[in-house]
């Protein structure tokens, strides 16, 4: 019973809910592509949970529509970094929000590109907010001491 009160308490957030969502969906992504490439018999099956996975990664997507203002927040909050006192620290942690900041706008302009909203090339858009995610994850690994 606590665990199913700790998982309650733990989608009752947006970061629980992410979680849930994203660990979902990669297992879905998972056992789905070893059920396609190794057992012809339970392919079905694997492109189903494939189909979840992509699924669930939408929601996902459509979910960060609403993280701007947040991202903002934390960016502004930040600022220039003035209270870090390594040099290296601050000018990477910088460089990682204006990656962030970046990113959110052109998978916005990706995702109403896919739904038909702006009449655009998706692909390029996707590529460039991948970019920006990539040169994110990569700063934030290089932040790390």
């Amino acid at each position: 019973m606590a665990s199913l009160k700790g998982l309650a308490s733990a989608l009752e957030s947006y970061r629980g809910r992410d979680r849930l969502i994203r660990t979902l969906g990669y297992c879905c992504q998972l056992v789905g592509g070893v059920l396609v490439e190794q057992c012809p018999a339970k392919s079905d099956v694997g492109m189903r949970l494939l189909v979840l996975s992509a699924q669930l990664s939408h929601c996902r997507t459509v979910l960060r529509l609403f993280d701007d203002l947040a991202m903002f927040a934390y960016t502004k909050q930040y600022g220039l970094g003035t209270k870090e006192e390594d040099c290296f620290v601050r000018c990477v942690s910088i460089l990682g929000n204006l990656a962030d900041q970046l990113f959110y706008p052109c998978e916005h302009v990706a995702w109403a590109a896919d739904a038909k909203i702006l009449h655009v090339d998706a692909a390029r858009w996707w590529a460039l907010s991948t970019a920006f995610w990539g040169l994110s994850l990569l700063l934030g690994i290089a932040r790390v001491p």
